[in-house]
């Protein structure tokens, strides 16, 4: 495979998120992408079930809204459906799952979360995407969400300020698409009003980046210290992370 830093060479793109509202980081991309033709499939592991089975069939509903705004067809958005709580469990089951999509579908490129550390599930998922890239030798661009603890999250940006390959600047009818599917997502509200009031919104809803993955990510190393998961009160750790990465590499 040869290295291509420029994502709007390939034809049928795969993206592969967390939980529904993971698009809004890339909504414009996706939808330019449409707009010019290109295939584009959705993969999205979990259906963000963390407070329970009826949110996360309010979820998928405003999913579904938000791909049609889009212009991705039904038909082209795949869900997992693994339990969020339990994803750390179960990762090498929703990894193979998204590899038997990604097999059946044959895009040539994999879209998906940076390696931030700013929520475990992006950082499993981002795994799962990276293996899938590697085991089909296809490009990898990933994105960037948030990372660091809440009071102080940096959003949009790539942690250790790595630098962006591509570049979406956003005209302001493209700002109004990225504002409507962050509207979208009722359920999330109170997350997205966080993003809303937090310094990165400017940016975020100003632009779209991705970066060109050219040297594998290594997954058992943090990409910040701290993690932005690791806030005071939180049971997860990187150890247990780093430790399911080992057992499914």
């Amino acid at each position: 495979m040869s290295e291509n830093k420029n994502p709007l060479s390939h034809g049928h793109f795969l993206f592969i998120f967390a939980h529904p509202d993971d698009e809004i980081y890339t909504c414009v991309f996706i939808s330019e992408l449409v707009k010019k033709g290109k295939k584009v499939d959705v993969v999205y592991v979990t259906s963000g079930d963390y407070n329970g089975a009826d949110i996360a069939i309010e979820r998928e509903k405003e999913l579904s809204r938000s791909m049609k705004t889009i212009g991705v067809r039904e038909e082209k958005v795949h869900f997992m459906r693994v339990s969020e709580r339990q994803l750390m469990e179960q990762v090498l089951k929703a990894r193979d799952e998204v590899l038997a999509v990604a097999k059946r579908i044959n895009p040539d490129c994999i879209i998906g979360h940076d390696f931030e550390g700013g929520h475990n599930g992006h950082d499993l998922t981002s795994f799962i995407a990276s293996y899938i890239a590697k085991k089909l030798n296809i490009s990898l661009f990933v994105f960037p969400a948030y990372h660091g603890w809440p009071e102080n999250r940096k959003w949009n940006n790539f942690v250790s300020d790595e630098e962006d390959d591509y570049k979406m600047v956003l005209t302001d009818g493209q700002k109004q698409l990225k504002k409507t599917i962050v509207q979208t997502h009722k359920t999330q509200e109170n997350f997205m009003n966080l993003l809303i009031r937090n310094a990165d919104y400017a940016l975020f809803s100003a632009r779209e980046v991705l970066r060109y993955v050219s040297i594998p990510i290594n997954y058992t190393i943090p990409p910040e210290n701290p993690l932005g998961y690791e806030y005071p009160g939180s049971k997860i750790r990187f150890k247990d992370f780093k430790n399911i990465i080992k057992t499914i590499s």
